[in-house]
């Protein structure tokens, strides 16, 4: 993937900070689910974001936007302070292949862009509690609590991933419901035979899951195909198989309004701020020469997505 502003090149890492920083922004307003079905729009608008910035670059340098030094030491001491020392600032500039002197100097360019957005968007109009509202009663799956369960779980992963190998442990999950159909305790039988730590630790209890927090078809199951008392038949996931029991379930209700008023405010802000900046952004490239040889491949960038989320799950 090439794209080329005014024959200049942007590297296709500018690319995936912009994807990274839109899918942090909207993974606290939106599910999981809604986040992936808009992969495509994200990756297109990280590439336009991209290309804008490129625009705005030279734009600050044709008006002349000057940022002082004590405002590029404020942020630089500020940084300092954020990972942990100086030292490991130099470590971890070394690592990204940046001299101080860089550093310094996209501080500075970030502080220029600042200034020239924050002019650009000043006339985007303030949010009213009416519009607030108006979006939250658009969106009403937005702003749902999120599904929740208590589940045990039996894990078993197979020898092999050969045919033979995947019956057999099928078999045995099988035959282990049978057992606590017939009255075993599942917790014993968890203890005994599976291969999660929670077998050991919690017979086989994972205590409260939210919709989400785990692999699609093990959530399928759960909030989808069961209802509480009951055992599955084996789930087959990237992780093995299971034999679950739903020991209870809640599904979400909407949130109340006043508890996301600030978020939706945040939301729709950015997205006024946004439209204004597309706007001039727009006249902007009207007048450069703009060349994109069209998107990487799709699955990369869905790697991408599914890393940068389990990412901040661990973090």
């Amino acid at each position: 993937m090439t794209i080329r502003v005014d024959g200049q090149v942007i590297p296709e890492k500018a690319i995936l900070a912009e994807l990274k920083r839109l899918i942090d922004f909207y993974s606290q307003h939106m599910p999981r689910e809604e986040l992936g079905r808009n992969m495509v729009t994200l990756v297109d608008r990280a590439r336009e974001h991209a290309i804008g910035t490129q625009l705005l670059v030279a734009e600050v340098k044709r008006r002349h936007i000057e940022v002082g030094d004590a405002e590029v030491d404020l942020a630089l001491a500020d940084m300092v302070k954020k990972v942990g020392g100086e030292a490991k600032l130099v470590e971890l500039l070394a690592r990204q292949g940046l001299t101080q002197e860089q550093f310094r100097a996209s501080i500075r360019v970030g502080k220029q862009l600042d200034t020239l957005v924050a002019r650009v968007t000043s006339t985007a109009p303030e949010c009213t509690d009416e519009d607030l509202k108006k979006y939250y009663e658009e969106n009403p799956e937005r702003y749902m609590a999120p599904d929740q369960a208590q589940v045990r779980h039996i894990l078993m992963r197979p020898a092999s991933d050969t045919e033979a190998d995947k019956a057999a442990t099928r078999s045995l999950l099988m035959g282990l419901k049978q057992k606590i159909l017939e009255g075993e305790d599942f917790a014993d039988l968890a203890s005994a035979h599976s291969e999660c730590p929670s077998g050991k630790e919690a017979g086989g209890h994972l205590g409260v899951i939210a919709r989400g927090a785990t692999v699609p078809e093990f959530d399928q199951a759960v909030f989808d195909d069961m209802e509480t008392g009951e055992i599955s038949d084996v789930v087959e996931t990237s992780l093995g198989f299971h034999l679950i029991e739903l020991v209870e379930k809640e599904m979400g209700d909407p949130l109340p309004f006043d508890e996301v008023r600030e978020s939706i405010r945040d939301l729709v802000t950015h997205e006024r701020r946004g439209k204004a900046l597309t706007e001039f952004v727009a006249r902007l490239r009207e007048k450069a020469v703009v060349e994109d040889d069209g998107a990487a491949d799709s699955k990369e960038w869905e790697a991408i997505f599914d890393s940068f989320l389990d990412g901040k799950k661990s973090n």
